[in-house]
């Protein structure tokens, strides 16, 4: 007789983990930056995963079998998606040889796909690949193959000293080690199983890793733009008083960035970040962040948005034949909405609006 399907706090807390890994990934979707985009798939994939493993335990597989074979192919998916996020980390060519990278991923869509089929064809059809998704052998092996290509990358760019570089380094091992620590809790899994003392309990303390680490990258991802700015690490550095020394020093160093800011105008680089403009001055990103914020009152992101405006508005009132697009790539901005919400922010109107009154007058 069939259990019936029913619900426990584990398996109703696991579910509010599936629930919350799709809203992130859906967050991670709607972020204008590209290159967080591979972990967002990523978040989905470990999503399905925990799905069916919640389908599993409470009974209702039987009820909602369409994810059974599902979590093979995401497994497969894990490591070629986390190693084209380093590819873009570390700026390397992303070719179309990395679709290659998904193929034991797609072998193992077509027994699930044709699973789905099976029953609504007539005659049913056979399963090709049917034996392929049976062997979690393979999926060790390849999630082992994808953490060692990891940290092979991460090595291979030791050599770099700056201080963005540094703050790249400290976040690709951290990304790595907690894939690691997932890889290692799937493992344990076929290991422990084999022992008469594992029971349901232990099956959901390795899911609680394996969603820890997953889960933990997903919120680090998100907030990348901090931690690349350099504030996400600064934060945690910066002492609340000043002296009246520190005043005067503050304000000698203010007056360096200011100065290298206009006659450099190192804000027109789109990728421009505070670990890089602090490695331009010979600053830390600890102290360049301090110097901004206290003496400027807004944050590093802010501050590069002032002169980028600027630099917008003598395009606007000078150049009319330049188009909008050109204007805001030239000075900085990587997005057109970005650009617009800075500037209505800041003038109350468009950009376009501000170009014609001084095609008017």
């Amino acid at each position: 007789m069939q259990q019936t399907p029913t619900f426990d706090t584990w398996t109703a807390g696991f579910l509010v983990a599936v629930a919350m890994g799709l809203f992130l990934g859906i967050l991670l979707l709607s972020d204008k930056n590209r290159k967080v985009r591979p972990i967002a798939f990523f978040i989905f994939a470990f999503s399905f995963i925990l799905l069916q493993y919640v389908l599993y335990w409470t009974g209702y597989q039987f009820v909602y079998p369409y994810f059974v074979f599902f979590p093979v192919v995401c497994y497969y998916l894990t490591g070629p998606l986390l190693y084209w996020y380093f590819l873009s980390l570390y700026r390397k060519t992303v070719s179309k040889t990395l679709l290659l990278h998904f193929l034991p991923a797609l072998l193992c869509a077509i027994p699930y796909v044709a699973t789905l089929l099976k029953n609504t064809i007539a005659p049913p059809i056979t399963v090709p690949l049917a034996w392929l998704p049976q062997y979690y052998q393979f999926i060790i092996m390849h999630m082992l193959i994808y953490t060692c290509l990891l940290f092979r990358i991460v090595h291979t760019n030791k050599h770099l000293h700056t201080e963005y570089a540094q703050i790249r380094k400290k976040w690709a091992k951290f990304l790595v080690t907690l894939y690691a620590l997932f890889v290692v809790a799937y493992i344990s899994y076929y290991v422990l199983v084999n022992f008469p003392f594992f029971n349901n309990e232990w099956d959901y303390a390795i899911s609680i890793v394996m969603s820890g680490s997953i889960y933990a990258i997903g919120y680090f991802i998100f907030k990348q733009p901090q931690i690349f700015d350099g504030e996400f690490y600064a934060s945690f550095f910066l002492p609340a008083t000043t002296s009246s020394l520190e005043i005067q020093l503050l304000d000698e160093l203010y007056k360096k960035i200011t100065d290298y800011m206009v006659q450099n105008k190192p804000y027109t680089n789109n990728e421009l970040r505070l670990a890089n403009l602090a490695d331009q001055l010979g600053f830390s990103t600890h102290l360049l962040s301090k110097v901004i914020n206290q003496k400027s009152g807004v944050n590093f992101n802010t501050f590069v948005n002032q002169y980028r405006l600027a630099e917008a508005e003598k395009l606007l009132q000078n150049e009319f034949d330049t188009p909008i697009k050109t204007v805001y790539y030239d000075v900085g901005f990587n997005s057109k909405a970005a650009f617009y919400h800075a500037f209505k922010k800041k003038h109350q109107c468009t950009p376009m609006q501000y170009k014609q009154r001084f095609q008017l007058s």
